[in-house]
């Protein structure tokens, strides 16, 4: 049983497959779609008013043989009974669960709740309401300065926008990359005509039937039409509450992705992916990580249906070693008008920030080390020397 419709459910039931498990395979979504790609909601999806085909995975029905109940999300899990509770009320039973819930949208609480010209990018639907709210000349407020809020800043420049950016830190990204690298990536944003409002806060929206403005934490107003909350996501966790589960951010699983009791004890039959996962860290003396990258996903989900295919039948996967720590390599990249950021490893953890070759003005890569081990690269443009660096980080 996979709870999860996403990306890292699929993967994990085509590496079920692929290690040649056998037994029944049902994914359970809360959408009511099929698998999709997220990161292009906020890019190209959004700029070209494209349809779910363009986003929509290739779920390949003759090989997968899996049950697909969508629109149906879990509710609660007993462990015992070895059952799941859907919102439908429909009780289903597993031999194994997997947990790959993913995010949703944190939302702000203001004291004026107007809805309408309100607006998340977390889904494909989410996107499509954007999409469809937007022209040229329309004046939109992002509340957030992270990579999603400065995908959205791009995009709808490109589409005609006005665009302005409020957020609490003093420089896009800094908590990710680096000063330096935020700095760089606001200058080439304002250059395109975006405007920022950093060390700041929107603290109510204006508006009676329809959001009009903005009142930010300096006593300012900033006039729009659309406001998009861009400040960070939820685990959706909840539907494994009241289990004795580590749920303090994501769900702590032992270096299998066994998700793991308050004790620290794994779960035999209980695996989490992607987003929701929180795993340990093999070369670093830091506590667990959960990591929000477009291959974490892809990678639990491969771990976890070679993990299951070998527990129904020991032996039978190939090259499967048991006492193997999952350890995956993250990445991600993010397209924002001519800039092309790629990352590896993770930068945030660094003590020390070095530019490592280029220049701010054109393509540059940075190294990031933490007690002398480089911990990430990241950079724009330079892709080729990027990933010759990446075979150097130490996790």
């Amino acid at each position: 049983m996979i709870v999860g419709a996403s990306m890292g459910g699929l993967r994990t039931a085509e590496s079920l497959r692929r290690s040649g498990f056998r037994g029944e395979i049902t994914v359970v979504g809360a959408e009511m779609h099929l698998p999709y790609n997220r990161p292009p909601l906020s890019k190209d999806f959004l700029a070209k008013d494209k349809d779910f085909d363009s986003v929509a995975f290739n779920v390949n029905s003759e090989q997968l043989e899996a049950e697909f109940i969508l629109g149906d999300p879990a509710r609660s899990v007993d462990i015992h009974e070895q059952k799941i509770s859907l919102h439908s009320n429909q009780k289903l039973s597993f031999d194994y669960l997997v947990a790959a819930t993913g995010l949703r949208s944190r939302k702000i609480e203001f004291q004026n709740q107007v809805k309408s010209g309100r607006y998340s990018l977390r889904t494909y639907d989410d996107a499509k309401s954007i999409r469809a709210a937007v022209s040229p000349g329309k004046r939109v407020v992002i509340l957030g300065a992270g990579f999603i809020g400065l995908e959205l800043a791009a995009t709808l420049r490109k589409l005609g926008c006005s665009v302005e950016i409020v957020a609490m830190e003093s420089t896009p990204l800094a908590a990710i990359i680096g000063e330096l690298f935020g700095k760089t990536v606001q200058a080439r944003h304002e250059s395109n005509g975006v405007r920022f409002h950093m060390s700041n806060s929107v603290v109510d929206l204006i508006g009676e039937t329809f959001v009009t403005g903005v009142l930010l934490g300096d006593g300012k107003t900033i006039e729009c039409e659309i406001f998009i909350e861009a400040v960070g996501s939820l685990p959706n966790t909840e539907w494994l509450d009241g289990i004795g589960l580590d749920k303090a951010n994501g769900v702590l699983t032992d270096a299998t992705l066994r998700a793991t009791d308050t004790d620290g004890n794994p779960l035999e039959n209980l695996f989490v992916v992607g987003d929701i996962a929180r795993f340990p860290y093999v070369n670093q003396k830091l506590p667990a990580r959960r990591i929000e990258h477009w291959n974490i996903p892809i990678e639990c989900g491969k771990r976890v249906g070679r993990e299951i295919a070998n527990a129904v039948n020991p032996g039978s996967v190939f090259d499967f070693k048991e006492c193997e720590s999952f350890n995956p390599l993250p990445s991600f990249w993010s397209d924002q008008f001519d800039m092309s950021i790629l990352s590896y490893g993770e930068p945030k953890i660094a003590d020390e920030v070095q530019l490592l070759d280029g220049s701010l003005d054109t393509e540059f890569i940075f190294g990031y080390r933490r007690e002398n081990r480089l911990v990430g690269v990241a950079g724009i443009g330079m892709r080729r020397d990027l990933n010759t660096l990446r075979g150097e980080i130490y996790l």
